[in-house]
C-alpha cells in the first residue's frame, strides 16, 4: 500500500469512526455532514467523495461495526481455551453489545430504516456464515456440539434466531428478554451453561 492509499484509508476510517460516535449519540437524522467532517478532521467534500451521502456513510458504519464484531469473535475462537469458555466470553460480549445497542440512537434509527435493515441482513448473513461455520466445527471437534446434526441445520437455526433480533420492536424489549433470546440462541432450549 503506497502513501496515498494509506492516507485515504486513514481518512475513511476517521470518517467512519466519527460518524459512528455521532450517530450513536444522536441518531443519523440529527447529525450533519459538517459535524462529521469537523470531528473526523476532514473536509465535507472528502465525505461526499468517499461515501456519496449520509445514508451511504451510515451503511458503511454499520458494515464496519459488523466487521469489528466478526474480528473479535475470530480472535476468541482462535484462543487456546476450552469451547465452553469461548462460549462464555461470547455470551459476555453479546450481553455488552445488547446493552450498547439498546442505548444507541444509531441502532434505533437503523432498525427502522428498511435500506439499512437490508444492508445489515445481507452483510450479517455473508459475514456470519463464515464465523458460525468455524464456531460449529470447533464445537463439534471439542464435543460441545452434537456431531450428528448437519452444519446446514445448525446454520438455519442460528439464522432463524438472528431474525428475531432483527425485528423492529426488538430494541424496545427488556434486557432480560434480549438476554433470554441470546441464551436460547447459544445454548438451545434444553442446553445450559457449563
Amino acid at each position: 500500500m503506497n502513501g496515498y492509499e494509506k492516507r485515504t484509508k486513514a481518512k475513511k476510517e476517521s470518517i467512519i469512526n466519527a460518524a459512528r460516535e455521532l450517530f450513536t449519540e444522536r441518531g443519523i437524522t440529527d447529525v450533519g455532514i459538517s459535524e462529521i467532517a469537523a470531528k473526523a478532521g476532514v473536509s465535507q467534500v472528502s465525505i461526499y467523495n468517499y461515501f456519496g451521502d449520509k445514508n451511504s456513510l451510515a451503511k458503511e458504519v454499520l458494515i464496519s461495526y459488523l466487521d469489528q464484531s466478526i474480528q473479535e469473535y475470530e480472535e476468541i475462537l482462535k484462543g487456546d481455551i476450552p469451547f465452553s469458555e469461548k462460549l462464555k466470553i461470547i455470551m459476555d460480549k453479546k450481553h455488552d453489545a445488547v446493552i450498547e445497542v439498546s442505548r444507541s440512537n444509531f441502532s434505533k434509527y437503523a432498525w427502522e430504516d428498511k435500506t439499512l435493515q437490508q444492508v445489515y441482513k445481507e452483510a450479517a448473513t455473508i459475514k456470519a456464515t463464515s464465523i458460525y461455520t468455524k464456531f460449529i466445527e470447533l464445537g463439534k471437534k471439542e464435543g460441545a456440539i452434537d456431531e450428528s446434526i448437519p452444519n446446514d441445520a445448525i446454520l438455519s437455526f442460528l439464522f432463524s434466531s438472528v431474525s428475531i433480533m432483527q425485528q423492529s420492536d426488538y430494541l424496545k424489549t427488556s434486557l432480560e428478554y434480549k438476554m433470554g433470546i441470546l441464551r436460547l440462541f447459544l445454548y438451545g432450549l434444553l442446553g445450559k451453561e457449563e
